[in-house]
């Protein structure tokens, strides 16, 4: 059988190759905003600060909403997506990092092919074992994106790429990006780069600082749509 990394893996490739194939620049534009949303609303302030540092409360709808539109960036469960993130802090550019630049490499961190060999401590993911929603989308995560995928390109293999492919290729690149160049030197650094492809994830060196904070970055020029977004929906 193969694995989670090795699955995923083949849904971006498919994606990438889609998005050659059916290239429109107007369309590709229309798509970067969807990711914009995809990755404000759902995986920097849902897989990110909603479950890998529980930074904000909100209601049970918001952990359906982001297992189910998270897939459109094809990040994996959130039950790994979280735990593999809880260990990138707890040994950030250590040998225990499980994406770190320093002791993997450039290639395995940008590809994310660090997932084949990674050792995630049980300490962070007993938490989100509990959780009977993260639980349901860990088990039934491949049969849903299949059915997303197998819809989409079934209808019209236009829709397919620019609602799912392009922001997946979106996703894959801006946090490989984040995965480097967030930690030139063997420190957390931020990057506008990373910023604008991630809708509010540049700001890296401070969100390791503060990593319970549910904004990123304490600029006004520090832009952080996914900070917007939980500013709507958390409780107070």
């Amino acid at each position: 059988m193969l694995s989670n990394t090795t699955r995923l893996l083949i849904i971006h490739a498919l994606c990438h190759l889609a998005m050659i194939v059916y290239f429109d620049l107007s369309y590709f534009l229309m798509s970067f905003l969807w990711w914009q949303w995809i990755a404000a609303s759902a995986i920097a302030s849902g897989y990110h600060r909603y479950y890998s540092h529980n930074s904000f409360e909100t209601g049970k709808w918001y952990e359906h909403y982001v297992n189910i539109l998270g897939m459109f960036a094809n990040p994996g469960p959130v039950l790994t997506w979280a735990s593999a993130h809880k260990q990138h802090h707890r040994h950030a550019d250590q040998e225990k990092d499980p994406h770190s630049y320093i002791h993997k490499g450039w290639f395995a961190c940008y590809t994310n092919t660090w997932g084949w060999d990674a050792n995630i401590e049980r300490i962070h993911t007993k938490k989100l074992f509990r959780n009977k929603t993260v639980m349901f989308y860990y088990r039934y995560y491949f049969h849903i994106i299949t059915a997303i995928m197998a819809t989409l390109y079934l209808i019209h293999p236009v829709l397919f790429t620019y609602v799912f492919a392009v922001p997946v290729v979106l996703a894959f690149h801006g946090y490989g990006i984040i995965n480097i160049l967030g930690h030139r030197g063997g420190k957390p650094r931020n990057s506008v780069l990373a910023n604008i492809l991630t809708a509010g994830e540049g700001w890296h060196k401070y969100h390791h600082e503060r990593s319970k904070d549910w904004k990123n970055g304490n600029k006004w020029w520090q832009w952080d749509f996914a900070g917007l977004w939980i500013r709507a929906i958390k409780h107070n």
